[in-house]
C-alpha cells in the first residue's frame, strides 16, 4: 500500500511549538494526512512523540510550572527561588533524553518503529536534508556527552538538534539505517512502497538566525565553493552562517530538488505529486519586535527603526546594541523574496521538465505577510477561514500576552518562542496548504474540524495569567531568551 503523505521540513513541519519539538500530533502535516485519509499515529502515518515538553526546552511547560507555583504574581522573596523552579522543568527533559528512556542508545518505543512518515527535524536548512544522518548524529551527541558528563544548570539536554535528528531519522537505531538522509528515506520508500504526496519545505533555516542572534553572517557567494559543498559539521560548527546569499540559496535549492528528483524517479506510485512551502520573511516573527519610528516601503509594507527582542523597548535597543537595523531588516526580507521568486521560477522549469506538474507551489509567504499584524500596520489582508468569524477573543500575529485573570491580549497564533506557529498557527498553515492540494485535485474540499483546533490550543483555552511577569522582569525575560537563541545553534 503507497503512502499517502511524506513530510521532509524542519522545525514547523515537526510540530515544533513553544521551543520544543513537542506535539508532532498537532503539526499541519498531521492535519494533512488525516485529510488525504491516512490515519494519524498509524502504520499509515507515523510521527515522533516527544515525552517531558520534548527539546530543547518547552517554554509553555516551563510557564504553567511557574503558575502553578506562584500563582498571577511573582512576589518579593520568591524571585530567589523562581530559576530553581525552572530548572527542575528543564532536569525532567534532561533526565529523560540524556539518561532515561529518549536517551541516545535506547530505541523509540523499544524499537518497534523502523521508521516515520514525517522526519522534519527542527534547525534542518536546505542541505541537512542530505547531509545530516544518524551516524552523524550519534558521533555529535557523544562528543557533547564527553564535554559535559553532568548535568547542567538552566541548559536542558545536550545536543539537542542532534537527539532529535537520530530519532527521526533512526528510531529503531538499526545499525542499517545510520547512513539513511531525509533523502535517503523519501528514495527507499518511494521505490519499496510508492509515495503518493510529498510536503518539501525547507529554506527558512537558511535566514532564521539572523533574528535570533540579531546580527547578520552573510555566506560569500563563492562561485567555486558554493556552501552546499561543504561538510554539515563546516556550515554548522565552523562558518555558522545564518543568511544565505540569494546565488547561494538558489544553487542549494537547485541541488535539493535534483536530490529530491532523484529520489522520486524510481517511485512505484507513478502519480506523485509535491509540495513545496515558500520561505516566510523572518522579520515579521514576533520574537524580533519592531520599535521605534516606522516607515513605510511601498509593495514591502512598514518597517521599525530596530528589531530587538520582544519584551524589550527602543531605549534596550540603543543601549545593548542588540538589534537589527530597518536597512538590515530590509535586506533579510529582500533575500527572502529572492529565494521565494527563484523557487517559484524553478519549479515551473521542473514542470516543464517533467512534461506535467509533479510540484505544486504553496506561498506561505505571502499567506503570513497578509497575516502580519505590525507589517501591515494593525490591518492584516489575509482572509482566515470562517471559523474565525465571530471568535472572541480574536487572534494575530503579535507576541503572546494574556493579563493576570487569564485572558488572552493579544497574540494567538504564534506560540511562545516568537517563532512556531501555535496549534491555531498551525491549522491555517494546512489551510494554505489544503488550498493548493484542491487545485492539484488530491483533497475535495479546504474543511478542517476547527472546533478540534481550537479546542487542542491550550495557549488559547487556557492564557498563562503570568505572562506579565516577561515584561515586567528583566531577568525573567533574559532567560527566555535565552532559551530561543537556542534555536539557532546545532549543538
Amino acid at each position: 500500500m503507497s503512502i499517502k503523505l511524506f513530510t521532509i521540513g524542519d522545525s514547523i513541519s515537526q510540530g515544533f511549538m513553544s521551543l520544543a519539538a513537542a506535539r508532532t500530533d498537532l503539526s499541519y502535516s498531521t492535519l494533512l494526512a488525516e485529510k488525504l485519509g491516512a490515519h494519524p499515529d498509524t502504520d499509515d502515518y507515523r510521527y515522533p512523540k516527544w515525552p517531558e515538553g520534548g527539546l530543547p526546552v518547552n517554554l509553555e511547560t516551563v510557564l504553567r510550572r511557574l503558575t502553578q507555583r506562584y500563582g498571577t504574581n511573582i512576589r518579593g522573596l520568591e524571585w530567589l527561588t523562581v530559576l530553581h523552579t525552572i530548572n527542575e522543568v528543564m532536569d525532567r527533559a534532561e533526565d529523560y533524553y540524556e539518561r532515561g528512556a529518549g536517551k541516545v542508545d535506547a530505541p523509540y518505543q523499544d524499537g518497534n518503529i523502523d521508521y516515520f512518515h514525517n522526519i522534519a527535524v527542527q534547525g534542518f536548512d536546505l542541505a541537512d536534508a542530505w547531509l545530516v544522518t544518524p551516524a552523524l548524529c550519534k558521533r555529535e551527541i557523544g562528543l557533547q556527552d564527553k564535554a559535559f558528563p553532568t548535568d547542567g544548570y538552566l541548559t536542558g539536554p545536550n545536543a539537542a538538534f542532534y537527539r532529535t535528528a537520530l530519532k527521526v531519522l533512526n528510531p529503531s537505531l538499526d545499525d542499517r539505517f545510520d547512513d539513511f538522509s531525509a533523502i535517503t528515506w523519501l528514495e527507499t520508500h518511494a521505490k519499496a512502497k510508492g509515495v503518493e504526496n510529498l510536503v518539501l519545505w525547507l529554506g527558512a533555516n537558511n535566514a532564521l538566525g539572523t533574528v535570533l542572534d540579531l546580527k547578520i553572517r552573510q555566506t560569500p557567494n563563492d562561485e567555486k565553493q558554493r556552501p552546499f559543498t561543504l561538510s554539515h559539521l563546516e556550515r554548522a560548527k565552523i562558518r555558522r552562517w545564518n543568511l544565505w546569499h540569494p546565488e547561494d540559496f538558489k544553487a542549494e535549492y537547485e541541488e535539493l530538488l535534483n536530490r529530491v528528483d532523484a529520489a522520486m524517479k524510481d517511485n512505484s506510485f507513478d502519480q506523485w505529486k509535491i509540495f513545496v512551502g515558500t520561505i516566510p520573511l523572518v522579520t515579521i516573527a514576533p520574537v524580533a519586535k519592531g520599535v521605534g519610528s516606522t516607515t513605510k516601503i511601498d509593495g514591502k509594507g512598514v518597517y521599525y527603526k530596530y528589531y530587538t527582542y520582544f519584551p524589550f523597548e527602543e531605549e534596550f535597543a540603543h543601549k545593548t546594541g542588540m538589534h537589527l537595523t530597518m536597512q538590515d531588516a530590509i535586506h533579510i526580507d529582500d533575500c527572502i523574496r529572492a529565494y521565494n521568486r527563484f523557487i517559484i521560477s524553478h519549479i515551473k522549469k521542473r514542470n516543464a521538465q517533467h512534461g506535467q506538474e509533479r510540484y505544486f507551489v504553496v506561498d506561505i509567504a505571502e499567506a503570513l505577510n497578509k497575516l502580519a499584524y505590525k507589517r501591515n500596520a494593525g490591518n492584516p489582508t489575509y482572509k482566515l477561514p470562517k471559523a474565525f468569524d465571530y471568535l472572541h477573543p480574536q487572534v494575530n500575529t503579535k507576541y503572546y500576552h494574556a493579563d493576570e485573570n487569564g485572558v488572552l491580549k493579544q497574540g494567538g497564533i504564534v506560540s511562545l518562542d516568537g517563532v512556531h506557529p501555535s496549534v491555531i498557527g498551525h491549522g491555517i498553515i494546512a489551510y494554505e496548504f489544503l488550498q493548493v492540494m484542491k487545485e492539484a485535485g488530491i483533497v475535495p474540499n479546504t474543511s478542517l474540524n476547527w472546533d478540534k483546533i481550537f479546542a487542542n490550543d491550550l495557549l488559547y483555552q487556557q492564557p498563562i495569567p503570568l505572562m506579565h511577569e516577561l515584561y515586567g522582569h528583566d531577568q525573567l525575560a533574559a532567560h527566555l531568551l535565552k532559551f530561543i537563541k537556542l534555536l539557532s545553534l546545532k549543538d
